[in-house]
């Protein structure tokens, strides 16, 4: 009889340890489900090629943008970094220089985990940000970006302003003043978009940069909103020029309404992706009650959306106490530079999923 109550301890003990491994298995599984839910969301972004690898050095994952930078070779899961990296040095995906290619490849062997930036050359005139970021898992995502606009812009900017001295007097002196002064505010712009961590942070400088450019008296940021009846929120970032300020009571009355639907500005450059330019505000019959109350103290405005993959993320609104009528070109400088938020947007969401999913 001892003999049975001992084993049937035994039993109950074993049902018991094998229903916390099921119960521990079942977690771990959804633990997982949900991890590949959101690499699969990361990786359907083809606005940038994104790769990632485990620990050992082997591809997990990649987009198709990412395999478009290698149209000759099959990226099977389970293939090795180290011959990744090789193959892009010696096959010219990138121009490196042939003196330099056993240091560069064993320099970027050895940094895989680590966080690094960098540009390259391609055979076909193009540049590429490369980036790898390590999560706290221990795998790393390898993502590269083109480039190639914003880095020739930024070029461009310091050759012009480099010989800005030299050039002819009277209306052809003023004329290029005014095309070095456009290209370093791109070339301001493209920086903040390359180095900036933060979204916010990186509005608000951008912000100042187009302001000061523009003679613009304020401008302030707004995001997308992910779900809600509200097109747009407000961030709360501003910047504001010395010259004329807007009272602090003001800006809160024109953050409370950016999601007001019924004013088809803000309404129209987050459904439509397209900048807006308004000249005389107090007129305009687009504007809600709401709005232009808010808007009393200003008379032009120019709101620019930031996309990232086809998708409006945020819109940025320059206000000024003058009339300013339309101007198409400083209009399409303004989305120029406003479009490298949308780097930093792009940048910032990739660490926030990498984490979330370190932490799951």
């Amino acid at each position: 009889m001892v003999l049975v109550g001992l084993l049937g301890g035994v039993i109950v003990l074993l049902v018991a340890l094998l229903g916390l491994f099921a119960w521990r298995l079942h977690g771990a599984r959804d633990g997982e489900a949900v991890a590949r839910g959101r690499m699969a969301a990361l990786l359907a972004n083809d606005a940038s090629g994104l790769a990632v690898w485990d620990a050992g050095g082997r591809l997990v994952a990649c987009n198709e943008r990412f395999r478009e930078f290698y149209p000759s070779v099959t990226l099977k899961r389970g293939l090795e970094y180290e011959d990744l990296v090789r193959y892009t040095a010696t096959r010219a995906v990138l121009l490196i220089p042939e003196q330099e290619i056993g240091a560069w490849i064993e320099a970027h062997l050895g940094h895989l985990t680590q966080a690094t930036t960098e540009e390259h050359r391609t055979p076909d005139a193009r540049w590429i940000e490369i980036r790898t970021r390590p999560t706290d898992q221990g795998e790393t995502l390898l993502i590269y970006t083109d480039v190639t606009a914003a880095h020739e812009a930024a070029a461009a900017a310091a050759d012009v302003i480099a010989g800005g001295e030299e050039a002819p007097a009277d209306g052809i002196a003023s004329a290029a003043t005014a095309h070095a002064a456009d290209l370093r505010m791109l070339r301001d712009a493209v920086t903040i978009g390359r180095e900036a961590v933060s979204f916010h942070a990186a509005a608000r400088d951008l912000l100042r940069v187009v302001a000061e450019w523009g003679g613009w008296d304020a401008g302030t940021a707004y995001l997308a909103a992910a779900e809600g009846d509200e097109p747009l929120i407000s961030t709360g970032v501003w910047h504001v020029g010395e010259r004329r300020s807007l009272s602090v009571t003001a800006r809160g009355a024109i953050d409370a309404c950016c999601g007001d639907m019924d004013d088809h500005v803000l309404h129209r450059a987050a459904a439509s992706a397209e900048p807006t330019w308004v000249a005389a505000i107090a007129v305009d019959p687009r504007f809600s009650d709401a709005r232009r109350l808010a808007l009393r103290d200003l008379r032009s405005l120019c709101a620019i959306p930031v996309s990232v993959a086809g998708q409006v993320v945020a819109v940025v609104e320059l206000f000024s106490r003058d009339g300013v009528p339309p101007d198409v070109m400083r209009q399409r400088l303004l989305a120029e530079a406003a479009d490298q938020l949308a780097r930093v947007f792009e940048r910032e969401r990739a660490a926030l999923v990498a984490g979330a999913d370190a932490r799951t």
